[in-house]
């Protein structure tokens, strides 16, 4: 049996997304199998033809668009454990941090999972800044020296565990120390998860009204069209107000003008200097480590 802890560190479950709970992001989608699942489901062949797998993998794109469900995604498609740890929380816990990797070993077949890389390995000197007084999603703090040092140890030890599949995330990865994302024995391959197409939205925007009694004419293109900006999180709380709005006109349908007039309600994550920001870095960054 598996043993759930029930701490904000971190988690040990049976995974219970699959990828259809997620919207939009097909490319990442692909990746992430490719990367995460593959090595743990095809293991003996992959090593029989000399393929050598990544070390880790590392998720890197706006808050907000299930970058966490993806991992949680391809622990159930490889039929493994899903671990979650959140970087945040593991702050100046070396023990708890310690704990969690011995039960990624114990729990293998396993999909390690640990999320705010940028908050555990902050890379001395970088910007934050997405233009002018713009530095959404900045870490508030960092771990300290000693911390980072013995996190990378923890992670070169997790090089002889194969059925250990190691998943990290950030929010932007010029900002991750790089002694963290270049060593071949960490977090050596990259995916990145672009900032919501229009057809990302339309996705989305599909599985959080799949119980909304939308009305006929409730065209779910135009809202995707008119929500430019918004993350997955923005699009939950879009329709949640849509709905609310439709409750408090008495409705029992929920229209396309509750939804517009929703997004006239709520802030997108994403500002326009932030997405060209994110494609940026992107084609800036080496495009190697973005191949199995």
């Amino acid at each position: 049996m598996h043993r759930t802890l029930e701490n904000v560190f971190y988690e040990i479950r049976e995974p219970r997304l699959c990828w259809d709970d997620i919207g939009g992001l097909a490319g990442p989608k692909a990746k992430v199998e490719e990367m995460v699942c593959i090595p743990l489901m095809k293991e003996d062949v992959l090593r029989a033809m000399g393929v050598t797998f990544p070390a880790g993998v590392m998720l890197w794109g706006p808050l907000g668009l299930g970058i966490t469900m993806l991992a949680e995604a391809a622990a159930r498609e490889a039929g493994a454990t899903f671990v979650y740890v959140s970087g945040q929380e593991m702050l100046g816990k070396l023990d708890r941090m310690e704990e969690a990797f011995a039960m990624a070993v114990r729990e293998a077949p396993s999909v390690f999972f640990i999320s705010d890389i940028d908050w555990l390995c902050p890379r001395a000197g970088a910007s934050y800044e997405w233009g002018p007084g713009n530095l959404r999603g900045k870490p508030p703090t960092f771990a300290d020296r000693e911390f980072t040092g013995r996190f990378l140890a923890l992670l070169d030890s997790l090089l002889g565990e194969p059925r250990v599949r190691l998943v990290g995330s950030c929010y932007r990865i010029d900002v991750v120390d790089q002694a963290a994302i270049k060593e071949k024995k960490r977090f050596n391959r990259k995916i990145f998860v672009p900032p919501p197409s229009v057809e990302d939205r339309r996705e989305i925007l599909a599985i959080y009204t799949r119980k909304l009694p939308l009305a006929r004419g409730a065209d779910l293109d135009a809202v995707a069209a008119k929500a430019e900006g918004c993350t997955g999180w923005d699009i939950e709380n879009l329709c949640r107000k849509a709905a609310i709005l439709a409750v408090k006109e008495g409705s029992g349908e929920v229209t396309l003008s509750h939804f517009l007039a929703a997004i006239g309600s709520i802030s997108p994550w994403l500002t326009h200097d932030m997405v060209e920001g994110y494609h940026r870095i992107f084609r800036e960054d080496c495009p190697h480590h973005y191949s199995f």
